[in-house]
């Protein structure tokens, strides 16, 4: 992983409205470069309806384990799955017993909680019939990662660090660059159009549950990653943002969905090169928490909320790695092994399990 200190590499009317679609779906259609894009089959587990979940209704999801480590101040431990991005606090001895096992054993396991009080309700042993955690394979390598210290980087040395990976890179089929800004914003606001939050109707399969930011972000990303390369033909990479040393913790306050406070230990989103009267440049597509796309140290900066500081711990990005658009989520709490959903079971299942959520109670 390369290390980089300060100053060195480290009302609107109807016919509005309709104007502002045709045009979006105008670029889409300009964009194309070869037969229209087929949507991803929909796998076993999805359903083609909204679950009716209630917000109070604890859920349930195969996971491994990433890392466990004791909160800052001594009192808990936080558990941090690679299946979900949220961290975890466990107080009782039985139950961290139990997970501190499967993690040493390498083993996975169901679990329910409740993802607003960030909290296990029980742990269940996975039987044969219900198979392994991930659609794909293991994928380690092939990025580039990078120790982050915001305190200490400037803007300008931290929205550099995607040139190798991403500015330079060349995907067959795909254009490398957006032309400009308001090219992009236009894709944006397409893929923002799809969210759950709205009543649609969607110009994809499923609508992206941008309104739930507690999980979900991998599922998000690999949606929006399939939209961009395939409705609008540019290539995508992902940037993974982790907090997986000490009593790091990225803070985010949720500000378009009710302002709470989330707490993840990994995130992850589209970026995409654009081009800009200064140059191209490399932009992150998160309408989780924007309603643009940023460059990457306003990104990252978001993640460091000292409004949203557990106790005991602290607000930091430990590092970065900038993957190809397979990497899905974590494989390990390195920040350097990824899982992949070529089928997009996972994408499309966690996608419904999302829709009716929201984030703060």
């Amino acid at each position: 992983m390369k290390k980089f200190t300060s100053g060195k590499r480290i009302g609107v009317t109807a016919i509005a409205y309709i104007f502002v679609i045709a045009g979006v779906l105008a670029l889409a259609d300009a964009c194309k470069k070869g037969k229209p894009a087929t949507e991803p089959a929909r796998q076993g587990t999805v359903q083609a309806t909204k679950a009716a979940t209630s917000q109070s209704q604890p859920l349930t999801q195969v996971v491994s384990i990433a890392n466990i480590r004791q909160s800052g101040d001594g009192r808990a431990s936080k558990i941090m799955f690679n299946q979900l991005e949220e961290v975890f606090t466990v107080t009782d001895a039985s139950m961290l017993s139990v997970l501190q096992g499967a993690f040493a054993a390498h083993k996975s396991m169901q679990i329910t909680f409740d993802p607003w009080q960030a909290s296990i309700l029980k742990i269940d042993n996975l039987t044969a019939a219900q198979g392994a955690v991930s659609s794909g394979q293991r994928l380690a390598g092939g990025g580039s990662a990078y120790e982050i210290d915001l305190s200490k980087m400037s803007n300008d040395v931290v929205n550099s660090l995607p040139a190798s990976a991403v500015l330079n890179a060349t995907t067959d089929s795909l254009a490398n660059v957006i032309p400009d800004m308001a090219t992009a914003q236009l894709m944006f606001d397409y893929i923002t159009h799809q969210a759950c939050a709205l009543p649609g109707p969607y110009g994809i399969d499923q609508c992206i549950s941008f309104q739930y930011c507690e999980d979900g972000c991998y599922a998000r990303a690999h949606k929006m990653c399939w939209v961009i390369n395939n409705k609008f033909h540019y290539g995508t990479h992902k940037i993974f943002s982790f907090a997986n040393a000490g009593t790091d913790e990225l803070c985010v306050k949720a500000e378009k969905w009710g302002g709470c406070c989330v707490n993840w230990w990994y995130h992850v989103a589209p970026i995409v090169n654009i081009k800009t009267p200064s140059g191209t440049k490399a932009y992150v597509f998160d309408p989780a928490m924007f309603d643009q796309p940023v460059l990457l140290a306003t990104w990252l900066h978001a993640q460091e909320n000292p409004a949203c500081v557990p106790s005991g711990d602290k607000p930091h990005v430990t590092m970065i790695n900038i993957q190809p658009t397979a990497s899905y989520w974590p494989a390990d709490g390195s920040g350097y092994t990824f899982g992949t959903d070529p089928l997009y079971t996972s994408t499309n299942s966690t996608m419904v399990s999302y829709a009716p959520l929201k984030t703060c109670p």
